[in-house]
């Protein structure tokens, strides 16, 4: 299903269309154009430039609203997103359409790359905001702090949503842009409260698995001391040299620190769900103290459970965490040492592995019985600075796939809501609120282009919907007429432009600046190109069965620079031999110019 139109009560964005405004009825260029008169549904016409089953069958409709700054284009996808108070058009595979006033069947996701002053209060429900503010909240995991470290927490975010979308892409085959290699990242030890140290502030870990966790924690730093004692006791080391071995040292405790602390963390979040539910062996203490740090970490997690009832629950689940703390402690040599101990330097693809190890870890909690918990145990810093087009284009596709990965994985990472998954059906509207911002003029004409390719292979099993707004006249060129909304701004508010005199698909950058955008210059769209010279290649070749020749009629009457359809015309005559689609087209073009000869 898809949302073909949208109609909004006379009064509803007085901000947009003005005080006390009529009624606006939005068409997104699905297979019928519809009309509202007083809130009813009045009339149902054929879209005569209708080509997204042509085109693109793994997107259902591809739409987007353009016009000048101020012009509201922002407000209409919020308003979307949240999908209230509108009467909504959808249509179905089978043909058929309904209305409805709520969009809870659809999943709805809303990307900007621009930091707006607030995030959504009113998202409605599956709907998704992945603007910029909420994911700088998000990846800040709740923690109040200065603004330095709040952004250092985003960015170490972004960071890992780079490289998991950057090994994506690669591995798709679909690496039209070279995006950047981190050939060195920064891997630095996060801290955790140090409450989670101090068994008398615990709030909510089960009693009976406290003192276990007290004595792991001595452990860690009594054998950390012998270690460094150790390291250098009868041995003529260098002052640069007891420094690295010290540093070795300290990271690797730290590490166990760090994880240790981590799992607390989850034990606290569980509430006191287990307070005096849990279990360990009797002889712990025994066996704790006679094993080094690494094996009593690997013994508590084999040993203790907690249980309800008669039902038990083992962490023996979650050992993937010695997984992630042996791979980490494999780096820990001479040359990945910083002048910090709790810093590491590390490659894109041992990053990666260190990601996936987390994220398996996190994602072993998402049961009945514990809840996912967000909070990094890693910051990552990469090494270059990513140049503004190349972070723009990394944000949107990475953003993308990271909440399509959540989806998949049940991970239910939201601002707004603790059940943001719990209506997720095999449909998906994305909202892309200029995401091509800051993109190099080449990138902006192959815009419409990597959004086909890429997105139906994030998004793989699910039905897509796009509704993109943009500033940029190319990427007009890439889409039918009928699927543009033109919102044109006035003396007393915006209006909704008709579309019957414009001209985008396939067509010349003149056209479209003056139409829409008020400047000048250019050439069309890379995806409408693609398209044409396929149309041209099988033209050639005779690849012109009937099914074929009906398809090429309707992308050429679609198209709205007047001399390539009028060319692509005259050749598909040539080669069928017939030639009832040309004379057609030139009637129209004949009826067109009278039309305008008696304006004049």
């Amino acid at each position: 299903m898809r949302i073909a139109a949208v109609h909004i009560p006379g009064g509803y964005l007085p901000h947009i269309f003005g005080d006390d405004h009529q009624e606006v009825t939005i068409n997104f260029g699905g297979q019928h154009l519809y009309t509202f008169t007083n809130g009813d549904l009045v009339g149902v016409t054929p879209n005569a430039f209708y080509l997204d089953d042509v085109l693109d069958s793994a997107i259902s409709l591809f739409s987007c609203i353009v016009g000048g700054n101020g012009g509201g284009k922002t407000t209409l996808l919020r308003l979307i997103t949240s999908s209230y108070h509108c009467t909504y058009v959808i249509e179905k595979p089978d043909g058929d359409f309904e209305l409805t006033e709520s969009l809870k069947a659809i999943h709805r996701v809303y990307y900007t790359p621009y930091l707006h002053q607030q995030t959504f209060d009113n998202i409605g429900e599956n709907g998704k905001d992945l603007s910029k503010l909420a994911l700088l909240k998000l990846d800040n995991h709740g923690d109040s702090a200065l603004l330095d470290d709040f952004l250092d927490a985003h960015n170490s975010e972004n960071s890992k949503r780079w490289i998991r979308f950057n090994h994506f892409y690669r591995s798709v085959g679909s690496a039209k842009i070279p995006l950047p290699v981190f050939l060195e990242l920064e891997l630095t030890l996060r801290y955790f409260d140090i409450d989670i140290q101090r068994p008398d502030r615990f709030h909510d870990t089960s009693y009976q698995l406290r003192p276990a966790i007290t004595l792991l924690f001595g452990k860690i730093e009594a054998e950390k001391n012998e270690r460094e004692i150790a390291a250098g006791r009868g041995r003529d080391l260098t002052q640069e040299e007891a420094h690295h071995l010290s540093f070795m040292i300290r990271f690797e405790y730290d590490l166990y620190q760090a994880a240790l602390g981590k799992l607390v963390a989850i034990l606290e979040r569980a509430g006191n769900h287990y307070l005096d539910e849990g279990s360990l062996p009797e002889d712990y203490e025994e066996q704790l103290q006679q094993r080094d740090v690494r094996a009593g970490f690997e013994w508590f997690l084999k040993n203790a459970a907690v249980f309800q009832g008669d039902e038990n629950y083992s962490f023996s689940q979650h050992t993937v965490l010695l997984e992630l703390i042996d791979y980490v402690r494999s780096l820990i040599n001479e040359e990945s040492l910083t002048d910090n101990w709790r810093r590491l330097v590390i490659n894109e693809e041992q990053a990666l592995h260190i990601i996936e190890l987390y994220d398996a870890f996190n994602n072993s909690f998402i049961n009945d019985w514990f809840s996912y918990d967000s909070k990094p145990l890693f910051g990552f810093k990469p090494d270059i600075t990513v140049s503004s087009g190349e972070q723009q284009f990394l944000n949107l596709f990475s953003t993308l796939y990271y909440h399509a990965q959540n989806i998949k994985a049940d991970v239910d990472i939201d601002l707004h809501s603790f059940h943001s998954l719990a209506h997720i059906g095999d449909n998906i509207l994305l909202l892309l609120d200029e995401g091509d911002n800051a993109f190099h003029p080449q990138w902006k004409k192959e815009y419409v282009k990597y959004l086909r390719n890429i997105l139906p292979l994030i998004f793989e099993g699910y039905h897509l919907q796009v509704i993109i707004t943009s500033h940029d006249p190319l990427t007009l060129s890439d889409i039918p007429k009928n699927n543009v909304v033109f919102v044109e701004k006035g003396e007393f508010g915006s209006l909704i432009g008709q579309s019957d005199n414009k001209r985008t698909f396939g067509a010349n950058l003149a056209d479209l600046l003056k139409d829409s955008f008020f400047l000048q210059d250019g050439q069309i769209g890379s995806y409408v190109a693609e398209v044409i010279d396929i149309i041209i290649d099988d033209i050639r070749h005779n690849r012109l069965d009937t099914q074929r020749r009906q398809t090429i009629e309707r992308i050429i009457h679609a198209l709205d620079e007047p001399i390539l359809k009028f060319k692509l015309a005259e050749m598909l005559s040539a080669a069928t031999g017939e030639q009832d689609f040309e004379r057609q087209l030139l009637d129209e073009e004949i009826r067109r110019l009278r039309e305008r000869r008696n304006r004049i």
